[in-house]
């Protein structure tokens, strides 16, 4: 012990210039057991949510003693021991991250038995000239006007390539599934129009930042809420996430204004926290290889899946039920080339970057991990992904933006759907059959792994239930009795035009039109009958085979 935190002491001095005394610096602490610890593996309520210990009994996963919290004496003695207050913890990880302005605190700690390992996770602050990452592309701003394919508007190729529609059409939109999306701030998401539904529903389960802890993520960085709006967005007609009935946690764990090894200690807490209150999936739109400080950059050696501590996190989080997806990085253009951590790690889906044409994106990092792993393991729309905008300027209109940090949510939302549908699935099969059910699963190459999922042959394997194009009918109307407008979908087995008549009880055609719909599902309205009088009335929709569907209006004077 002796010699380490003497090298450790050395390391401390060499860069020691780089330091100004009112810098906080970061360490990570790691501890040899935990041992003597108040809690119990037989008492898990203690530690863990009722929904998180139900997760571990439904799959079969025992409850080991990576579950227990960090031993309190351990960390008490910590920062008791010199000028260090605690940042964040990690239970799988047996550690926990401190603070402190002075680095010759750490020499306390020279010679204490239960502490394994000491690292600085500096941070350094961004360099003058630099600018976020996140918001080097914000994306075209596009006019957002009546689109086919309701209710997918803009988003309807980029749910189709994946033929999530049809899991849609079976009901599955993700309700019951718990969310956790781990990344920088949710900026303005408590504002964005096609997400106010998830504060309305309450399916915001809960916020919380690792990295400043305090109160809110909504005044953070931008890229969670674009994160978000991709798996839960929702505007009528106009724009649909892919499980925009599913419930979320809002975990900031990244501090956009620097890259240090710090923050993956941030998102191991955050992942422990969502692995407490029980999540299904979690989010992850980060990566790391290249620090502020090169001293900690990663190799492409080191991308093995168990060398940096968050993919180790990763595949603990698996471990417990947990399905993980996780970008696979922008590299593919760069120098580095080759997939960040966590994508390395062996239990997580890791997702590259395709148009909604399913051609690879040049900017999708490539595989394979460091020890051979596929990886990436699949591809999804990450370029030219429709969102919704978190910025004050354009709040909540329809943008276009390009990163697998977009195709990682993407796929992240069709697995919840799936996942709803196979309930007693776990959350390795769920991944194994999203791979079984992608376009070059025989044949998988370091691009885009085993290729694009098709969700609906992967739901048809577990199943055996084949899709069949939907009849033609009329598959809902609304609102009824109805006012001044009255919308009405229709399901149609084909592109074709459809006659739409509405009758009053004399026969009298009041309303006749041709209109042409979309194979699929389709919104038309009819405006403007304020004036028309109280009473019932027919609507006839005739179909291009000449099958009818025949209903009863009702007229109110108001609401």
């Amino acid at each position: 012990m002796g010699i380490k935190i003497l090298f450790f002491f050395l390391l401390l001095c060499s860069i020691s210039p780089l330091l100004a005394q009112n810098d906080t610096i970061k360490f990570w602490i790691q501890f040899t057991d935990k041992n003597n610890s108040p809690h119990s593996i037989l008492n898990p309520e203690e530690f863990l949510s009722s929904r998180a210990i139900a997760r571990r009994n439904r799959q079969g996963i025992p409850i080991v003693e990576n579950d227990l919290p960090v031993n309190p004496f351990y960390i008490d003695s910590v920062l008791n021991s010199g000028n260090f207050k605690l940042h964040n913890t990690s239970k799988w990880l047996n550690g926990i991250t401190v603070k402190t302005n002075d680095s010759s605190n750490i020499l306390a700690l020279n010679g204490v038995s239960f502490i394994q390992h000491i690292e600085n996770t500096q941070r350094l602050a961004v360099r003058q000239g630099e600018t976020d990452p996140f918001l080097e592309n914000k994306g075209l701003v596009l006019e957002v006007a009546n689109e086919e394919h309701y209710p997918y508007g803009k988003t309807y190729n980029q749910i189709h390539l994946h033929k999530l529609d049809h899991l849609h059409e079976y009901g599955f939109l993700g309700q019951g599934m718990h969310i956790a999306v781990i990344d920088a701030g949710f900026y303005n998401a408590d504002k964005i129009k096609g997400l106010e539904h998830l504060f309305d529903e309450g399916r915001i389960l809960s916020i919380k930042d690792f990295v400043e802890h305090d109160h809110s993520v909504f005044e953070d960085n931008v890229h969670g809420a674009m994160v978000l709006s991709i798996i839960a967005g929702s505007v009528d007609g106009v724009f649909q996430g892919t499980a925009p009935k599913a419930s979320f946690h809002l975990l900031r764990s990244e501090d956009a204004n620097s890259e240090t090894r710090s923050e993956e200690d941030n998102w191991i807490s955050a992942a422990e926290y969502a692995d407490s209150a029980g999540v299904d999936i979690i989010n992850t739109s980060l990566g790391y290889t290249l620090f502020d400080d090169t001293l900690q950059n990663y190799t492409y050696n080191e991308m093995d899946g168990n060398t940096t501590r968050i993919a180790i996190a990763s595949d603990i989080a698996a471990s417990k039920g947990i399905l993980l997806v996780t970008s696979a990085g922008n590299s593919g253009d760069s120098p580095w080339r080759y997939i960040s951590t966590p994508a390395d790690a062996d239990s997580v889906l890791t997702v590259a970057a395709v148009d909604s044409l399913g051609q690879r994106a040049s900017f999708s990092s490539v595989g394979f991990s460091a020890d051979g792993d596929i990886k990436p393991n699949i591809a999804s729309v990450g370029w030219h992904t429709y969102y919704l905008s978190p910025w004050d300027s354009n709040l909540g209109e329809v943008s276009q933006g390009n990163g697998t940090s977009f195709s990682a949510p993407m796929v992240t939302g069709m697995v919840a759907c799936l996942w709803q549908g196979l309930p007693r699935l776990s959350n390795m099969q769920i991944k194994q059959l999203v791979e079984e059910s992608s376009n070059q699963y025989q044949q998988p190459d370091s691009l885009i792994g085993y290729g694009i999922p098709d969700f609906d042959l992967a739901y048809q394997k577990a199943t055996g239930v084949v899709y069949t194009s939907p009849k033609n009918k009329l598959f809902r109307y609304y609102p009824n009795p109805f006012h001044s407008v009255i919308h009405f979908e229709l399901l149609s087995n084909k592109s074709q035009n459809v006659e739409v008549k509405i009758k009053n009880t004399q026969g009298q055609e009041l309303i006749v039109f041709s209109q042409n719909i979309q194979k699929g599902r389709n919104l038309l309205t009819v405006k403007s009958l304020a004036n028309w009088k109280q009473g019932i009335y027919l609507l006839e929709i005739t179909f291009e085979d000449h099958s009818k569907e025949v209903r009863k209006l009702i007229k109110t004077s108001s609401f």
